[in-house]
C-alpha cells in the first residue's frame, strides 16, 4: 500500500480550511451586526447561549433560532407602534375591519380567525463555537425583501379566498346550503391573513397605497362573502310532509321529533315545498300483529311501516326512497304498542334524512 506523504503546502492548506470554518459570522460582532445589517434597511434579531443541563445541542440550537426569531418580530411590533402611517389608508383599514368581522361574529362562534404574525422573508442562521460551545442565532429581513413578500402574500391570500367564494357559490347553486356554510367558514382564515399582511404593509412601508394594499379587491370579497352569510343566514330550508298514523289517529310526534333533530344543522322549515331546498315525505302507519298471554298479563304486538323519499329541490332528483319497520310491544293495548314502535322506528329516520341533507 502507497504512503501517502502530505507537503507542507498542503498541511498548511489544510489547516488554514479548518481554521476558516471555524471562523464566526461577521453577524456574531455586534459591531459588523449594525454595519452590515443597519436599522434602516434591515429588522433583526439576536441571540446567543450554551446548552442547558441535559439539552442536545440541535435543540439548544433550535431554541436559541425561536429567540432571534422573536426578537425580530419584537422589533417589527415595536416599529409598527412608533410608525406614523397614512391617515386615511390606516381609516380605510380599520373601517373594513370593523365592518366585515363583525358580521362574520354573528355568522360562526367555533372558527379560529387568529393569526399570528409571520414574516415573510425572515432568514434566520444558526452558529456553534466548537472551543465555547456557545450557540449563536441571527434573524434578519431587508425591509425592501419584506415589503415584496408582503405583497406577493396579499395576492397569494386574495387569491385563495375569491377561489373558495366561488366554491361556495357552486355549493349554494347545487342546494348544498350546508357544504357551503362549512366552506365559507374556511374562507374566514384567508381574510384574517390578508388583513394582518395589509396592517404590517402600511406600517413597513411608508409609500403604501391603496393599490398596493389591495383595497378594493378585499373590499369587494368581503362584500360578497357577506352577501353569502346573508343567504347562508338560515343554512337550507326543508319541507317535511308527514303523514303518520296510529289506526286512523293522527301521530304528529314524529315529524316534531324529525324537526328538532334537523334543527341542530340550523335549517328552516317551510310548508311550501315549491320554495324548499329538500321536500321529505313520510309516510307511516301502524299494524296489529299478535297478541301474547303470559299466565293473566297480556303483551300486545304491533308494527309500524313507514316508506321514506327525499327530493333535492335544485335539481329535481328523489335522492333517497326506503322504507322501515319496526316492532313494538306494550301490556296496555296495540295504541300503547305502536307509540313503542314508533319510539324505536323514529331515530332511524332522523339519521336517513340528516345524512341525505348533510351530503
Amino acid at each position: 500500500m502507497k504512503k501517502i506523504i502530505l507537503t507542507p503546502l498542503v498541511c498548511w492548506a489544510m489547516t488554514a480550511v479548518s481554521a476558516f470554518a471555524q471562523m464566526p459570522p461577521t453577524w456574531t460582532d455586534y459591531d459588523m451586526r449594525q454595519l452590515e445589517y443597519p436599522d434602516s434597511e434591515y429588522f433583526t434579531g439576536y441571540a446567543e447561549g450554551a446548552p442547558m443541563t441535559g439539552e442536545r445541542q440541535e435543540v439548544a440550537t433550535q431554541r436559541l433560532k425561536d429567540a432571534a426569531r422573536v426578537e425580530a418580530v419584537s422589533t417589527i411590533r415595536v416599529h409598527i407602534t412608533n410608525q406614523s402611517t397614512n391617515d386615511l389608508i390606516s381609516q380605510q383599514l380599520s373601517n373594513m375591519e370593523g365592518e366585515f368581522w363583525n358580521v362574520m361574529n354573528t355568522f360562526t362562534s367555533s372558527t379560529t380567525t387568529t393569526v399570528d404574525m409571520k414574516i415573510p422573508g425572515l432568514q434566520i442562521e444558526a452558529w456553534h463555537d466548537p472551543q465555547t460551545g456557545t450557540i449563536y442565532a441571527f434573524a434578519y429581513v431587508k425591509k425592501s425583501t419584506l415589503i415584496r413578500q408582503l405583497e406577493k402574500q396579499i395576492t397569494v391570500a386574495l387569491t385563495k379566498v375569491e377561489m373558495s367564494l366561488d366554491q361556495v357559490d357552486q355549493l349554494i347553486a347545487t342546494g348544498q346550503k350546508l357544504q357551503a356554510r362549512s366552506a365559507a367558514e374556511k374562507a374566514l382564515p384567508l381574510f384574517a391573513e390578508v388583513d394582518e399582511a395589509q396592517k404590517l404593509l402600511a406600517a413597513v412601508d411608508a409609500d403604501a397605497t391603496e393599490e398596493t394594499l389591495m383595497l378594493n379587491e378585499t373590499r369587494q370579497l368581503q362584500q360578497r362573502l357577506m352577501a353569502m352569510v346573508a343567504h347562508l343566514k338560515n343554512a337550507l330550508t326543508i319541507c317535511i310532509q308527514c303523514d303518520a298514523s296510529i289506526f286512523g289517529s293522527n301521530y304528529p310526534t314524529l315529524s316534531s321529533t324529525l324537526q328538532g333533530h334537523l334543527s341542530k344543522l340550523g335549517c328552516n322549515f317551510v310548508s311550501d315545498p315549491s320554495v324548499a331546498d329538500w321536500v321529505v315525505t313520510i309516510q307511516a302507519s301502524a299494524r296489529e300483529y299478535s297478541t301474547v298471554l303470559t299466565g293473566n298479563i297480556a303483551t300486545y304486538f304491533v308494527y309500524v311501516d313507514a316508506t321514506i323519499s327525499i327530493t333535492k329541490t335544485a335539481t329535481g332528483q328523489l335522492v333517497y326512497e326506503n322504507m322501515f319497520t319496526e316492532k313494538g310491544g306494550h301490556t296496555h293495548n296495540y295504541h300503547q304498542a305502536a307509540r313503542e314502535a314508533y319510539r324505536y322506528l323514529t331515530p332511524k329516520i332522523c339519521k336517513a334524512v340528516e345524512e341525505q341533507v348533510k351530503q
